[in-house]
């Protein structure tokens, strides 16, 4: 038996407005044959499935016509989808009963009766009709959603409630499970930061948790036999223990196109609840590449740019100049024009950093883009530009407030 584990589509995002619909159409038709291939039985997407909580008609139309494709073109039996803290939990649930008829088992978010687990249980039978797996289908959970309070709390009690509380849930959620799957294996899902993770590894903190240090694999209830995990976009296992993040499919930063994308591959012994993970590399259509130096090195990088994917990358260029230069958005791209017609690299941005100098007025000043910078970051920096003393109270108001609009 073979589940495929997956998340962090974030189907309808785009790079500095250049759209990614492209690439996440490469990866899927690459998935629905491996998914034929591999003989996939069940098909796990935890959590992020949309860049946006209302999707554009495009990132909507490719979701479904996957689903429709997976049902056609594959024997996978069960499709299971979650909500992650990017996905609209009323619209991933809306068609819910609809989708039932393509094997497909969706929860976009918890409950507000946390206790009726029978929401989040999927189980698979056989031809026998006993039970072979059981999923307990966990969405992104919101502290709140968790009666966890951030505005009543120092940092170090909110970590220590959070813990408590989701850990409850999880061996809650267990036992419930135990119940329908006897003696076969149970897995579970989830959406949030656990440890190992590092700052620039999701595009945001979702929780109060995350500036602690993540959640530890202690939280997931040793019955599970796997957890397959969402939000963080690189693949990794946490602290050897059974929870796995899969990481997302396509290179969504800079960063993430530095490494490769992976899916992971589960496989349990007929009749057992042994099981072996395998990473499996995705392939990709192209990757974003960061060009950074002085404008005769640009010129010389440019002219030398190669790429081994099925189509040239996105470049983002920063260039180190003593002063403004009016003309060099038209002179880069020109140069890609000319070397590569029309298999040129897509430009993202150019942008023109004051180059270290003495002499340099604007060297010693501090720049920087708001899209590099995360809210905490912009509020610290009008704290500073108004002379406004921060202290912990303060930034923990404003940490408060900056949940309770993600709830």
């Amino acid at each position: 038996m073979k589940i495929l584990h997956t998340s962090d589509w974030h189907l309808g995002a785009t790079f500095e407005g250049i759209g990614r619909e492209e690439d996440h159409k490469f990866f899927l038709n690459w998935l629905i044959p491996f998914l034929k291939e591999q003989e996939i039985v069940v098909l796990i997407i935890a959590g992020d499935l949309f860049d946006q909580t209302q999707p554009s008609a495009e990132a909507q139309r490719i979701y479904y016509q996957f689903l429709l494709s997976v049902s056609q073109k594959t024997d996978v039996k069960k499709v299971i989808i979650v909500g992650g803290n990017h996905d609209s939990p009323t619209r991933l649930d809306a068609p819910a009963e609809l989708l039932k008829l393509l094997d497909v088992f969706i929860v976009g978010g918890i409950s507000v009766d946390g206790k009726d687990f029978s929401r989040y249980l999927c189980s698979l039978k056989n031809e026998q009709n006993a039970v072979e797996l059981v999923v307990a289908a966990v969405p992104f959970i919101h502290e709140y959603r968790l009666g966890v309070r951030t505005s009543m709390h120092n940092e170090s009690e909110i970590h220590s409630l959070f813990k408590e509380k989701i850990q409850n849930f999880y061996f809650d959620l267990a036992d419930a499970a135990e119940q329908i799957a006897q003696d076969a294996p149970i897995i579970a899902t989830g959406h949030m930061a656990c440890r190992g993770s590092e700052l620039d590894d999701a595009p945001q903190e979702i929780h109060m948790i995350g500036t602690m240090g993540g959640l530890p694999s202690a939280i997931f209830d040793s019955r599970y036999s796997y957890i397959a995990l969402g939000h963080i976009h690189r693949a990794y296992r946490v602290e050897q223990s059974n929870a796995y993040y899969s990481g997302s499919p396509i290179p969504l930063s800079i960063k993430e196109s530095n490494y490769p994308r992976y899916v992971q591959l589960i496989s349990y012994e007929k009749g057992s609840k042994a099981k072996t993970v395998q990473k499996i590399e995705v392939p990709v259509l192209r990757k974003i590449l960061e060009v950074k130096s002085n404008l005769e090195q640009i010129h010389s990088i440019l002219l030398n740019i190669s790429w081994q994917t099925p189509m040239p990358p996105i470049l983002a260029i920063s260039v180190q100049v003593n002063s403004y230069h009016s003309g060099l958005d038209l002179e880069l791209k020109n140069i890609l024009k000319n070397k590569f017609q029309d298999a040129s690299p897509i430009i993202a941005y150019i942008r023109q950093i004051p180059a270290k100098s003495d002499n340099n007025v604007l060297a010693s000043k501090e720049t920087f883009s708001l899209k590099e910078l995360t809210p905490e970051q912009v509020f610290l920096k009008m704290c500073h530009t108004y002379n406004e003393i921060v202290d912990e109270n303060l930034l923990q108001a404003f940490r408060s407030l900056l949940n309770e609009e993600n709830i």
